[in-house]
């Protein structure tokens, strides 16, 4: 049985007052924009370490709460060079949603966030010249003769924010493992950035001390399943509100 995770400090659903105010000047729910994160993981892969950082207290979504990386698809993922495939599950699951394009373009994201958010580059040597695409991320991978690559990523969960917020998102959850001979003890090197700070590795006890949005900690217990099945579930976690009701759904 799964113990479910349960921080110490969770940050309310309720809005802050910069949301409020922010959410006061709008005449109607703003549409959700999609956007992906992923759980990355090293050491055993039942009860891993995680990578998780914690959100500026500028920010005027989600300040100050610690998530793992990502952040909204652009439009430059949907033709930026990549290495690997989906898994046949990820891609059945993203395609059930969106064009086989849009599904890539997802996946390779949260790759991208990633590094620009922690500095840790998941890619793989490029076979040949690689184009510049004129944008900070890719040109990085480019100097360093890797590809982004989005093999070996399992989509494990979906939430949209609900229709109060100033900002909304349909987000698709991800998890990647970096490796069981990774020693937890030395992990990768990674890096705070102007987006997360206090950037590192965590386990599931110690995420318990950290600050959580009330929106992570449920998808916290969906991921603590997650990699303790053998194989992962054909369908996955989906959570939204439809007519003024949360919901927790299985998609597709």
């Amino acid at each position: 049985m799964t113990v479910p995770v349960r921080p110490a400090k969770v940050s309310s659903l309720h809005l802050t007052d910069r949301e409020r105010s922010a959410r006061k000047t709008l005449d109607r729910a703003p549409r959700p924009r999609i956007a992906a994160t992923v759980a990355l993981t090293i050491g055993d892969p039942r009860d891993p370490k995680i990578l998780m950082g914690q959100r500026s207290s500028r920010h005027d979504f989600m300040p100050s709460v610690y998530v793992f990386p990502g952040g909204r698809v652009d439009r430059i993922d949907s033709y930026a060079p990549y290495a690997g495939d989906l898994s046949a599950r990820t891609e059945r699951v993203l395609e059930a949603a969106v064009s086989p394009r849009k599904a890539r373009a997802i996946a390779l994201s949260c790759i991208r966030e990633t590094y620009e958010e922690t500095g840790l580059m998941i890619g793989t040597p490029a076979d040949g010249q690689v184009r510049n695409m004129k944008n900070p991320t890719y040109d990085a991978f480019r100097q360093a003769g890797m590809l982004p690559d989005i093999s070996r990523l399992e989509v494990f969960g979906r939430a949209i924010t609900p229709p109060h917020r100033h900002k909304r998102f349909d987000a698709w959850f991800f998890h990647r493992h970096l490796g069981d001979s990774l020693d937890p003890e030395t992990p990768p090197e990674v890096n705070d950035s102007h987006e997360l700070l206090n950037v590192g590795w965590f386990s599931f006890e110690d995420i318990k001390t950290l600050k959580l949005q009330r929106a992570t900690v449920m998808m916290m217990d969906v991921f603590r399943d997650h990699v303790r099945r053998d194989t992962p579930d054909p369908a996955i976690f989906f959570s939204r509100a439809k007519h003024g009701t949360y919901r927790e759904e299985r998609f597709p």
